[in-house]
């Protein structure tokens, strides 16, 4: 009977989420790549880690991508500028930094379906603030390679990389910050919640945060598995993420964060620097508010709150430690901030102002309103999905927001989080 009811709720999921075209079965995309890059024990050095990464994420790529067709990402990319973007990475301190000087580590955690690219606009302002720091960053398993391996992927298997991740700076820093993106957030808090009295950790910087996803109905995802493999098919475009969105990918974001909503969830006692929009369409952005408030020490952190005209900011919760900034910035065509834009410069060479991306696959792939919206500057806005009515706002296109026109005021702000706690 309870199987029967499942079965009838995530009938009416499918609808919610609305049909898609079904992806060619022969495709190597959507297939699991074979066995990947295990996760590393204890013992593993983090450079080894990071070669055994880029090794493994070359292969796919050349095989499942650069064999099948010639320049898959645009010919300004090769497999090796690709793997570069998605592989895991380490930038070392400067050689000139004397070895007694107090030492900071900061461990970047990407989000769902995204790569370390996402955090390397972040990752390169912080070597530049701070060249005598030790960084890190992070791939989840299932990401990097093809749509296809997040068909298996689960949540464990994230944070034991994020355990990893931690470990791997003891001995060398003395203090660590762990900078996450969207899903990259969560996985920071469970690490907190789960050790919390490991010292070393001194300061989270969520950027993005997701407590949990915008739809109410994110609960039904892993049921929506027994159904059907994706919610969403992409072209695979982009040399820097997946396009493709698998339901496996919704239910291990599900289970990740189920717990973290719950009254009972004991309040973090490690101090917190959060950024995000409240016309985020992925993630729930007043549940982020509200976790900041009730279970962080507010008094010590920081929430940037970027809203807009088009805002919904009623009944939010109000603390010490919450800044309303508006959005908006015309000179860059922004009307609104989306979730993928928070950790992207505006000069970024592939999502800036100027780069060679635009996300618009919205319109759908190949089709006129696509066209326009890639290639004609002067007839679109950036914003977050929903924006607009009919797919226009003020007879423009919309492109997904893909850059943060305020990042240099973010992360002034960041520094001044990092450096109280020097």
């Amino acid at each position: 009977m309870l199987r029967s009811r499942l079965h009838w709720i995530a009938i009416g999921l499918f609808s919610l989420l609305g049909s898609s075209t079904l992806l060619a079965a022969d495709s190597p995309l959507y297939r699991a790549s074979g066995t990947p890059v295990p996760l590393p024990n204890s013992q593993t050095p983090f450079s080894e880690y990071v070669e055994n990464n880029r090794r493994y994420i070359r292969a796919v790529l050349q095989r499942d991508y650069f064999d099948e067709r010639e320049a898959p990402f645009g010919s300004g990319y090769s497999v090796d500028d690709v793997v570069a973007m998605r592989a895991p990475y380490q930038i070392s301190p400067a050689a000139s930094c004397p070895s007694n000087q107090t030492r900071v580590g900061f461990l970047l955690i990407h989000g769902l379906t995204d790569s370390p690219y996402l955090l390397s606009d972040i990752a390169a302002s912080l070597h530049s603030q701070y060249p005598c720091a030790l960084l890190r960053g992070l791939l989840l398993p299932g990401h990097g390679t093809v749509p296809g391996d997040t068909l298996a992927m689960n949540y464990q298997d994230w944070l034991e990389i994020t355990d990893y991740g931690v470990n791997s700076f003891r001995g060398e820093v003395d203090s660590l910050y762990m900078v996450g993106f969207s899903t990259g957030t969560s996985l920071s808090v469970r690490y907190v919640d789960a050790h919390p009295d490991d010292d070393l950790v001194q300061g989270l910087i969520m950027l993005s945060p997701a407590i949990t996803a915008s739809s109410g109905l994110a609960f039904l995802s892993p049921y929506l598995s027994w159904f059907r493999d994706w919610l969403s098919e992409g072209p695979e475009l982009d040399p820097a993420r997946y396009e493709s969105f698998s339901v496996n990918a919704g239910a291990q974001f599900y289970k990740l964060t189920k717990d973290l909503t719950d009254p009972q969830f004991t309040p973090l006692t490690v101090p917190v620097f959060m950024a995000g929009s409240a016309d985020d369409s992925t993630v729930n952005m007043s549940a982020a508010r509200e976790f900041f408030c009730a279970k962080t020490p507010s008094e010590q952190g920081v929430m940037l709150w970027f809203q807009s005209d088009q805002s919904d900011t009623s009944e939010l919760p109000q603390c010490v430690g919450v800044q309303e900034l508006p959005s908006a910035a015309p000179q860059y065509s922004v009307v609104n901030l989306a979730h993928t834009s928070m950790t992207i410069k505006p000069d970024n060479p592939h999502y800036g102002t100027q780069g060679d991306y635009r996300m618009c696959l919205h319109y759908g792939f190949e089709t006129q309103e696509y066209s326009q919206c890639v290639n004609d500057d002067t007839q679109a806005v950036y914003g977050e999905s929903g924006l607009g009515i009919d797919g226009r706002y003020d007879g423009k296109l919309i492109r997904r927001g893909s850059f943060n026109p305020h990042y240099d005021l973010m992360f002034e702000q960041i520094v001044r989080f990092i450096e109280a706690r020097q």
